[in-house]
């Protein structure tokens, strides 16, 4: 006797779940791949759940033009309920000749009057400059995350961020470019966590002392130009990467992992690992230091002097050190020497010269590994 097997009929498993849950799942994909999974179900057809995800996601990329892009953000906007909040909104658009700037600012200003948390805001092109930043921004109390590219901000009294713990500003132009508007515009962050700041055009004039930022946590500073934001701003971090130009050093009494980004431009070799000496003497709990190495330079002949007092964190905190860039260089070896010699809770030791001849790197490893070692448990890891 044979018998047939019968094909289990398709089961649905997707519409089944919650409509919590598939909401929760929509809100990873821009809104126009949203919008297109009404086609997946019949249920989803007549039930378009993606008009009530509280995230936004609009990227012109996606579109033939602006114009395309301009329709469809109108036209989710329309069909949305009025009374229901947008909690994030992504919008990145500004590549094309029809660019319009008063659309652009339509859509920020709806989103801001439905008690937005997150926005995020993209302008593609150099262009994009002369967009400006909409003045409701600045005042929206119920921001907790803003990340700003390529726009301008200006003309501005008061900024108020009172729930904001997020800011990431890149390539941002203010109309004066003074510190002192930067300084004014963190002012308004009172309880901001996390900063990350690159490509800010600011001219090196003066400006007062400013310790506000007493909750910030993590900062990534990251400036191509000559003026970069003083150390003494982020002074509170607990994670801080940053590309100094000869930045005055205040205490740093809660960092635990430091990332020191040494560009082309830094030629004082002596006084530049000097420098890097005061950064451990007033930084207590450092556990975790790398330096990177951009381009080499070394003026002089002189030796490295080792301080007359070994900083706390060398004694007692420092657990991992990473040299990147790494070519070997007198003063570079005496300090890479220094280390190892004083850090007594040194576990890696990582030294990094991918750019340099692998005979030559077999001779670094070599003297390194005869260094003196403060630490017992201290590996020297080389590549």
């Amino acid at each position: 006797m044979s018998y047939l097997r019968s094909t289990p009929p398709t089961v649905d498993r997707i519409s089944t779940l919650p409509d919590s849950v598939i909401c929760h799942i929509l809100s990873f994909l821009p809104t126009k791949e949203a919008a297109a999974t009404t086609i997946l179900s019949k249920k989803w057809n007549r039930n378009p759940l993606w008009l009530s995800l509280l995230t936004l996601d609009f990227d012109q990329q996606n579109f033939a033009d602006f114009a395309s892009f301009r329709h469809f953000v109108y036209s989710v906007m329309l069909m949305r309920n009025i009374t229901l909040p947008i909690r994030s909104f992504l919008l990145k658009c500004g590549n094309s000749s029809d660019f319009n700037r008063h659309d652009v600012n339509r859509f920020i200003q709806a989103v801001v009057q439905r008690g937005i948390q997150n926005l995020n805001l993209h302008m593609f092109t150099a262009t994009s400059h002369c967009f400006k930043l909409p003045q409701c921004v600045l005042n929206c109390n119920s921001l907790t995350v803003l990340k700003l590219k390529w726009l301008r901000i200006q003309h501005f009294s008061k900024v108020n961020f009172p729930l904001l713990k997020t800011l990431h500003l890149e390539d941002i132009r203010f109309f004066l470019r003074h510190p002192i508007y930067l300084q004014k515009f963190l002012h308004g962050c009172p309880v901001l966590e996390d900063l990350q700041i690159q490509d800010i055009l600011l001219f090196d004039y003066e400006c007062g002392e400013f310790n506000g930022l007493l909750k910030l946590v993590k900062a990534n500073i990251f400036n191509s130009t000559m003026w970069n934001i003083p150390f003494s701003w982020v002074c509170n971090a607990k994670f801080l990467c940053n590309r100094p130009y000869g930045c005055q050093v205040p205490a740093f009494l809660n960092l635990t992992n430091l990332k020191i980004i040494f560009g082309s431009t830094t030629n004082d070799w002596l006084g530049k690992w000097k420098w890097m000496t005061e950064v451990l003497q007033n930084s207590p709990k450092l556990q975790n230091l790398t330096i990177h190495e951009r381009k080499i330079y070394e003026i002089g002949n002189d030796d490295w002097v080792d301080p007359s007092i070994v900083p706390k964190c060398l004694s007692s905190e420092l657990r991992t050190c990473s040299l990147i860039g790494y070519v070997g260089m007198k003063r570079e070896f005496q300090f890479a020497e220094y280390i190892l010699k004083n850090a007594k809770a040194l576990h890696t030791m990582k030294i990094s010269a991918s750019d340099v001849d692998l005979s030559i790197k077999h001779q670094m490893l070599m003297k390194l590994s005869l260094c003196p070692r403060g630490s017992t448990t201290c590996k020297l890891s080389f590549d």
